[in-house]
Order: structure tokens, then C-alpha cells, then sequence
């Protein structure tokens, strides 16, 4: 079927002359680089509703990954109120590669009883037990080099087996370095950085054992399903007719090569090279790039965001990058204020006058859902969120833990993961550990026992007669076997009364109602999502697999947020304020700055600046940990309001 003519799309769908284009270019690929606050999202799912509606392409014939579930939850959301066809393809790439995987679960390297690492706790803890192996202490800042240095390998597409064993430490003198690990600093031995080929294969032999994957590997195994596997590749081939992939500069090398098995002329990229802010983790620009050179390319050039001072001062920010596509945003809105930028004695004054800026809004009715303060690192945020609460302003650290990273929920999917998969070790301890009588010793000899019978962990409850248990724990524990067995009852409710977990709670914060509430609000909504679900082992893995990308449960309602830089991708605020705009922070580097790195601190710079959408504010220090500081290069590049 003919595309609307651009009059009918306007008038339809109220779109610009670029959004247009990009709606009704359904054929070849395309490139759309869409800035902050271009008007993306609506773009997207225009395009969307024109291949169901006007070109009659079927919904299971689209596949649509953007970079989060809460990105890809508001897309299926607008779609909804645009068409009743939608597609089953629509989520992040983890989310619906692990359904390829699931789908050809015989041509893995892994038993199909597989579960999923999806706690960085879990994580961690292989981590600190394999250095802990090598008499390396465990330390939160090398435990967080090492658990880096294996995304940085996975995302890459490096295979462990592909490694050489790292060299045993010598003696050489060893001294302490300062590296950003995840967007936060850490200190790390010289001397054990050699360790990480040696780190990176026990941790996979760990997974092995147990017959567990992490969200990486989900990646890896589909690229090397599709890469080997022909029929398949040639099955998902043909039968997607368009792939669309949001948030393009954020794609690693392994997600890259997999858009490559799949498209067939057919796929559709939609980014901002401007916001590849996660190279540290293995995004690159590369997609984008080749793409500008050789496919179609729209530009949405309209900013619908911020105020006019704003976007003069964006556009030449994306000017002073050494590495880019050239594009000059078009604002929409009216002039607006210039961007203020002061300067203090340390960070403390700048945190304190902050909060001050604050209390004015909020003394103004200011909501406080409309002010953000943006920093580097979480250690900039914790003294910030410190004088917030001296200053009583509520305020909201975005650093909680992820719904899957709470105790509760936590116990449940060890108990539901170890139904599924009897070689996991971690969840076998973690649900072991639960019941009263049960400690370490007792969780060791109950693996060494199926280590000896080479049975999975979890069967070795079948010979609890080989141990010196009273009757009662041996009776616990027998029943607990019966449980993890069955495939009747509700699985969450069984948990729950097994180890009278809610009384349990009651009792352990005894102190703290509030937390008390909490946790059962938690595992209440664990319950109602698994209404969708049938206890069998099949419909808890569909219930799993579903849940593997939840969102955080932040409690930031009427609260001033505090954000790092790169938690505030994605979301906007009416006043913003960037903290600690220092050399050596924001940029961070430790003895120079080569072009690719300022790029890559510029780009995080970008992000900051676009975020605000009316009054924005850049504070910095003259001097912090006993040590004289400068105020950010960057700063030079902006054209505002300055006061020392």
C-alpha cells in the first residue's frame, strides 16, 4: 500500500517534515539520528503503526529492542493507543534473545534447566570466593575491576576459551591506580590487574558448574547460535520483514554482529551519537557510523525540550566533538535563561549552595519532582544527598536497589530458580541458609556429597541419611526437598508458608515497620505477577525469564532527585543542577586527555546539559581533598552567566 502523502502524515500524526520522512521510509535501511528531545519515541512508533496499518506487514514480522524495559514498556504503551496490532518482538535485545535462546534451547552448550545470574550480588560473590582462592583480599574496588573486566571481554565478543592463563603474580613492586570502573572510581593494585584472563575463565567454569548464565552471555550464545546454526539464522531472516533498534549507540560489538546475522535490507537504527556514554562497557559509535556512510539517513533536527540559550549552548558542544556527524538542533521554544555557572572554595560550599537554590524553589511551590542535581560519580551523590537531609529537603539518591537485588525477592528466586535448575549452587546455599539449624559446615558436606555421587547440589537432599542431623532438621529438610519437587501448588505461596517467611520479616525488623511494609508490598507483587503462571517447571522459567529486566521500584515521588550522569540518560527536569564540574572529574583522566577520551567525557557532558529544559546551573570547587582543583575545559565551550 501507497504511503500517506506528507500533508496526510502531518495532519494524522502531527510530525515534522523529518519525522515524516522517517515514517514512511519502510524500505532499505535507515539511519535516524534522533538528539535529545527530538521527539524519538513518537517517531518510532509512527513508523511502527504505518508498517501494520499501510503496508500490511504483520506484527510478528517486526522486531523492536530498545536499551531498557521501562523504554521499551512507554513503547509498547503508545502503540497501544495507536493500534491493537502489536507485535511479540518488542522489548530489550537480553529480553528477546533469551526467547531465541529458550526456543532453541537443544543446539546450546548448556543443560535447557539453564537460569540466569541476574543479581550483581551473586556475581560479586563468585568473584570475591575466586580471588579469595588465590589469596587475593576481596576488595569492593577489585572485586568491581574484575567483575568490569569480564562485561568488557563478553561485550566484546571475547570467549573465555579464547584466552591465554594469566602469568602467577611476581614480585615486582606494586603500586596502587586509580581507574573508573562502571562510572565509578576505584583503586586497584597494579600488581593483580594481570589476573584477568585467569578471573574471567573460573568465573565462567563457576557458571558452568552450575548451570547458570549471566545477562552477557545471553549475547554471546545467541551469536554463536545464529553464526552456526543456519536453518535458524535463516528462519528469523526471513521471517522478520523490519527490525528497529533504538538507542544504536549503545550497541556492543557482540549485539552488532548479531543485527548483522538477522537483517536482511530490513533494519532500522535509531540513536544519538552524541549519547554513547557506556564505551567503558563496550558500546561504540561503529553501527552509526558505517551507516552514515553508506545507508539513508534522517536528521530530526527539532528540539520540542529545551529553551533556545540551552540549545546554542548544546550545538556547540556537539561542535567541539573531534568524532561526530554534524547536525545543528532547531529549537521550538522561546529564549529562555542563560546557564549560570559559579565557582566555590570546595565541594562542601557548592553542595551547600545547591541545597539553598533548592529551598528557594521549593518556597516558590516548585515541585520538587522538577529539580535534579547531577554529578560524575555516587560518591559526589552521597555528600550531596548528606547536606540534603541536614537541610531537610527531601531528596532521592538514584542508587537503590533493583527489584530483583531486595532480600525477598531474592529468597523467592532462589527457591524458584533452584526448582528449575538442581546445579545451582548459589541458590541452593542462599535457600539452605533460610533454615534454622542449617550453617555453613552443614551447606559444605552436603556439596562434597554430591560432588561424590556426581549428582546435582540439590539432590544431595536425597541422602541426608549420610549426615548427623537432629530429626527435626532432617524432617525440614526432607520437606524442603518434597517442595522443590513439586510442580502443583503455587510456588510462592508454598515458599512463603514453608519458612513462615512473613512472621520471619516481623521478627527481624521488629525496629523498622516501615521496611516491614515494604518487603511484603514486594513479594505481594511477586505473587499477582505470577497469576499469569502455572506451577509447572515450564510456566516458573516463562515466569523467570519474564521478570528478568524489571525496573527499579524508586520511591522519588515529590522528592528532589540526585542522579549520576549517566542514571539521568533518558530523562528530563525543569531545573538542573551539575555538580562538581571539575578537571579531572568531569573530564575524568589521570595524565592526559587523548582526543577519543575527551570525546567520550564530552559526550557524558552532553547528556548533563541536555537533560534541563529550562534553568540549568554548572557549579565547581577550586580545591577538594587537600589538593588544589580547576574548573572543568568544558566550561570554556559554554556561553552563560558566570560568577566566581
Amino acid at each position: 500500500m501507497a504511503d500517506l502523502s506528507e500533508k496526510e502524515t502531518r495532519e494524522k500524526f502531527q510530525l515534522n517534515s523529518e519525522q515524516i520522512k522517517a515514517v514512511n521510509t519502510v524500505n532499505g535501511n535507515l539511519l535516524i539520528l534522533a538528539s535529545a528531545g527530538t521527539g524519538k519515541t513518537t517517531t518510532i512508533v509512527e513508523r511502527y503503526v504505518n508498517l501494520v496499518e499501510n503496508h500490511k506487514i504483520n506484527p510478528e514480522e517486526i522486531m523492536m529492542t530498545t536499551f531498557t524495559n521501562k523504554a521499551a514498556k512507554d513503547m509498547i504503551d503508545k502503540i497501544k493507543r495507536k493500534t491493537k496490532k502489536l507485535s511479540e518482538y518488542i522489548g530489550t535485545m537480553h529480553s528477546l534473545f533469551l526467547r531465541i535462546l529458550r526456543e532453541n534451547y537443544d543446539k546450546l552448550p548448556i543443560k535447557p534447566s539453564f537460569t540466569l545470574l541476574t543479581e550483581e550480588n551473586d556475581k560479586n560473590k563468585i568473584i570475591k570466593q575466586i580471588l579469595e582462592k588465590k589469596k587475593i583480599e576481596p576488595t569492593n574496588d577489585n572485586v568491581s575491576y574484575f567483575a568490569n573486566r569480564i562485561k568488557i571481554f563478553k561485550n566484546r565478543g571475547i570467549s573465555h576459551d579464547d584466552l591465554k592463563e594469566n602469568p602467577e603474580l611476581d614480585d615486582k613492586e606494586a603500586y596502587i591506580e586509580e581507574e573508573i570502573e562502571g562510572g565509578e572510581f576505584v583503586h586497584v593494585n597494579s600488581k593483580i590487574k594481570k589476573l584477568s584472563n585467569y578471573v574471567y575463565k573460573e568465573y565462567q567454569r563457576t557458571l558452568k558448574e552450575s548451570n547458570v548464565m549471566d545477562f552477557d552471555d545471553i549475547l554471546l550464545f545467541t551469536y554463536s547460535l545464529l553464526n552456526k546454526e543456519e536453518k535458524i539464522r535463516e528462519f528469523y531472516r526471513n521471517n522478520l520483514r523490519s527490525i528497529m533498534v533504538d538507542e544504536a549507540q549503545d550497541l556492543n560489538v557482540v549485539q552488532r554482529n548479531i543485527l548483522e546475522l538477522l537483517q536482511n535490507d530490513n533494519l532500522c537504527i535509531i540513536g544519538d551519537d552524541c549519547q554513547n556514554i557506556y564505551t567503558w562497557r563496550g558500546a561504540s559509535n561503529e553501527l552509526i557510523f558505517n551507516f552514515d556512510k553508506a545507508q539513508i539517513k534522517i536528521i530530526l533536527k527539532d528540539n520540542y525540550r529545551s529553551t533556545k540559550n540551552l540549545i546554542k549552548n548544546i550545538n556547540k558542544i556537539i561542535g567541539s566533538l573531534a568524532f561526530k556527524i554534524d547536525k545543528n538542533l532547531q529549537c521550538t521554544r522561546e529564549e529562555g535563561n542563560k546557564i549560570k555557572i559559579r565557582e566555590f572554595y570546595n565541594f562542601e560550599e557548592e553542595a551547600s549552595f545547591i541545597a539553598d537554590e533548592a529551598k528557594k524553589l521549593l518556597r516558590k511551590k516548585e515541585s520538587p519532582e522538577n529539580i535534579a542535581v547531577l554529578f560524575r560519580t555516587n560518591n559526589l551523590g552521597k555528600q550531596i544527598e548528606r547536606i540534603f537531609r541536614k537541610s531537610k529537603i527531601p531528596c532521592h539518591l538514584s542508587r537503590s536497589k533493583g527489584f530483583l537485588d531486595r532480600e525477598e525477592i531474592k529468597d523467592i528466586f532462589a527457591f524458584l530458580k533452584l526448582k528449575i535448575n538442581p546445579n545451582s549452587v548459589l541458590d541452593f546455599e542462599r535457600v539452605l541458609n533460610l533454615i534454622e539449624g542449617v550453617g555453613k559446615s552443614k551447606i559444605e558436606k552436603l556439596k562434597e556429597i554430591a560432588e561424590k555421587n556426581k549428582v546435582p547440589v540439590r539432590e544431595s537432599l536425597n541422602y541426608l541419611n549420610l549426615l548427623n542431623l537432629s530429626l527435626q532438621l532432617k524432617e525440614n529438610l526432607a520437606k524442603l526437598n518434597t517442595l522443590l519437587k513439586d510442580e502443583k501448588q503455587n510456588p510462592i505461596e508454598s515458599f512463603l508458608r514453608f519458612f513462615d517467611y512473613k512472621r520471619n520479616l516481623d521478627k527481624k525488623y521488629i525496629l523498622d515497620s516501615e521496611k516491614i511494609e515494604d518487603k511484603k508490598e514486594n513479594i505481594n507483587i511477586l505473587i499477582e505477577l505470577f497469576k499469569e503462571y502455572n506451577p509447572s517447571l515450564k510456566g516458573i522459567t516463562d515466569f523467570l525469564d519474564s521478570m528478568i529486566e524489571i525496573g527499579k521500584k524508586e520511591k522519588d515521588k515529590e522528592k528532589v532527585i540526585l542522579s549520576t550522569i549517566h542514571s539521568a540518560k533518558g530523562l528530563e527536569w525543569k531545573h538542573v543542577y551539575l555538580a562538581g564540574c571539575n578537571e579531572t572529574i568531569l573530564p575524568f583522566y589521570k595524565n592526559d586527555l587523548s582526543k577519543i577520551k575527551r570525546d567520550d567525557e564530552l559526550r557524558l557532558f552532553y547528556v548533563a546539559v541536555s537533560r534541563a529544559k529550562d534553568f540549568l546551573t554548572i557549579t565547581y570547587s577550586l580545591n577538594g581533598n587537600w589538593r588544589d582543583l580547576e574548573p572543568s575545559q568544558f566550561l570554556e565551550i559554554i556561553e552563560g552567566d558566570f560568577k566566581e
